[in-house]
Parts: structure tokens; C-alpha cells; sequence
């Protein structure tokens, strides 16, 4: 990032290290299992905004890096962090080769992903080779699609490793009101080994992280014990709100943020 990064590049911000995680204690303890002792199929759920997609990412970031700290995280220097570029982009062939590492990575958008693109995992993917990995985000959207039974089968007879991502919404009707669930079949569900949720960080934690990411954005906080507490109650205890907020104080010629702009922050999404 440059000392002042934009707008843009705040959004896209992913942690590069695992003290960068906000919460989720229980998925970064996966993901360190799995890098020192071999994956299995995992599903990722948890509420929109509760850190899923950036805990993933830097997971696959770490799993792919072969020059990892002792702490597990990805070094940021070497071919594989400069390749996998926000554990998005596909991960194989001449990367492979390049970058050293032992695993295939191929990223699945559930939500743009065709039906031929689908079945072109079994003809153009080593999908018999325990160290590929298939990411599915947001895997619900399958279902919603039509398309979820093209992967059941592939996922089942196959060795490569399957690793998904779905939102929890909270349920507003019924007896189970209040409770979280997720747009998953029971077929699709029961494709994974390991099912881990999401958790919400701690306010003081959360306190912490937002002065860190003020810091490291150069974004002035206006009243920062104010500011900060509301922060925290308005975001809902998720860090991708609070993200998007330091984003939001970037648009402005003064970097700054303050009670009022928490007050008129926007909260896009409802669950």
C-alpha cells in the first residue's frame, strides 16, 4: 500500500498474518491445524461481514507459502503471497513450478460460476491429487442456482481437498426464531468433514484492532474513545463494517472519522 491508501484499496485489504484477524480464533486454529497436519473438507459459515472470506484467504495464503513465519502466516515476499493475490486467483500449473509450493488452488465464485465452467473441473483439475484445493465461496448459491448437483458426486469421488464458504442468516420466522442458519442443502452439508462458524471478536479486542488499522491507514479518529465505541455497537462487533468505515473516512480530503460519520455510516447489508 502507499502511505495513504485509497479508498479502494482498504476494501480489498486482506490481514497478512494471523495477529490481523479480528476474532474467528476458532478458523484461524483450523487453519493452522491443517497447515501442520494435512487438510480435509471444510465448511466455513458465519454471518456476512464476520471476517469468513479474509480468514480463508489468509489461510490459503499460509497453506501455499513455503517460506511460512514460525507463527503459521504466509511470508508476504515470496512467488506463492505475490501469486495467490487475496487467495482469489488460481493457483496451478506454472505457478506451481515458479513458486515452489505443493498445492493446486482453483477459487469457485458460486455466485457468477456456469454450469460448464463447473464441469470442467473434472477434465481441466487434478481433482485425484490430495494436494489440490477447490474454494467454493459462497456455496449456497449453488443451490439457489440450480447447480449444486453437478458438485455433490465430483465432491464425493475424488481426492482433492474441498474447502466452502456459506452466510448464516438469522431465521425470522418459526419456533427456532432467532437462531442462525444457512441456505445449504443437507446433501451439500454432509460433503464436509469439519463444519466451523465464525465468532464476533471481543469489544476490547475489537477496540484494539480498530487503532491498529487507524494507524496502519493513516486515518485520524476524531474523540477516539467515543469514536471507537461506536464503531464497535454500530458494526455490530464485525470487522468488514468497520472496514468499510475506515474506506468511507478515506473519501475525504481530511482522513478523519468521527461520532457523526459512524452515526451516518450506512450498513449495507441486514441479516
Amino acid at each position: 500500500m502507499k502511505d495513504f491508501p485509497t479508498p479502494q484499496q482498504i476494501r480489498r485489504w486482506f490481514p497478512g498474518c494471523w495477529s490481523e484477524i479480528a476474532g474467528n480464533s476458532e478458523v484461524v486454529e483450523t487453519w493452522k491445524n491443517f497447515i501442520a497436519n494435512g487438510l480435509c473438507n471444510a465448511l466455513f459459515t458465519g454471518p456476512s461481514r464476520s471476517g469468513k472470506k479474509r480468514a480463508i484467504s489468509l489461510g490459503i495464503r499460509a497453506l501455499l507459502c513455503p517460506n511460512r513465519t514460525e507463527l503459521l502466516s504466509p511470508c508476504g515476499k515470496c512467488a506463492a503471497c505475490k501469486a495467490t493475490d487475496e487467495g482469489r486467483t488460481v493457483h496451478a500449473g506454472v505457478f506451481t513450478a515458479i513458486t515452489g509450493s505443493e498445492y493446486s488452488f482453483y477459487p469457485v465464485d458460486c455466485e457468477t460460476v456456469t454450469a460448464d465452467e463447473l464441469d470442467s473441473l473434472q477434465t481441466e483439475v487434478e481433482l485425484e491429487n490430495e494436494t489440490t484445493i477447490i474454494y467454493l465461496d459462497e456455496v449456497a448459491a449453488l443451490r439457489r442456482r440450480r447447480l449444486e448437483g453437478r458438485l455433490l458426486k465430483v465432491i464425493d469421488e475424488t481426492e482433492a481437498i474441498w474447502i466452502a464458504s456459506a452466510v448464516s442468516l438469522k431465521r425470522k420466522k418459526g419456533s427456532r426464531k432467532g437462531e442462525w442458519t444457512e441456505r445449504l442443502s443437507k446433501e451439500m452439508k454432509g460433503r464436509f468433514a469439519i463444519k466451523v462458524g465464525t465468532s464476533l471478536p471481543h469489544p476490547d479486542d475489537l477496540c484494539g484492532w480498530i487503532a491498529e488499522r487507524a494507524r496502519a491507514w493513516k486515518i485520524r479518529i476524531i474523540d477516539p474513545k467515543t469514536t471507537i465505541t461506536m464503531m464497535v455497537i454500530r458494526s455490530r462487533y464485525r470487522a468488514g463494517y468497520v472496514v468499510n468505515m475506515f474506506a468511507e473516512a478515506a473519501t475525504r480530503d481530511r482522513r478523519s472519522i468521527g461520532p457523526d460519520d459512524v452515526l451516518g455510516f450506512n450498513l449495507d447489508t441486514e441479516d
